[in-house]
């Protein structure tokens, strides 16, 4: 499955722009303190539409080989429409195996090593 243009134009445009917490966990997962490889900002094909319309989500931080993927959720995940958005595509990444872990932003400023300690419980 060939990855559209404009998926991969987002996808790199997260991976410049990413949150504090973002680079705090992605720091702690290049230096090897999780154990496995993790991609961030990657696309992963979900679905082909009725219409023939390939859907993609670009995951925060995602391992293949364990099937996880790391959700870092801020304020606006707080938000109900966002929040049902997250769910829905929750439930699609399940149909297809992966385990989601959602990260509270505040969660990996406070207490890193807590955070890291629970995601090392998953793999």
């Amino acid at each position: 499955m060939k990855t559209p243009e404009i998926i991969l134009e987002a996808s790199r445009k997260l991976r410049k722009n990413m949150t504090e917490s973002e680079v705090i966990l992605w720091w702690f997962i290049k230096s090897g303190k999780l154990w496995v490889k993790f991609l961030r900002q990657k696309p992963l094909y979900l679905y082909t539409e009725n219409s023939w319309l390939d859907r993609f989500i670009i995951p925060d931080f995602i391992c293949v080989e364990n099937k996880i993927i790391l959700e870092i959720d801020w304020s606006i995940h707080d938000i109900d429409e966002i929040f049902k958005l997250d769910l829905y595509k929750e439930w699609l990444l399940k149909k297809i195996w992966y385990k989601v872990i959602r990260i509270k932003n505040d969660e990996i400023k406070k207490n890193t090593y807590k955070v890291i300690n629970m995601i090392k419980t998953y793999l």
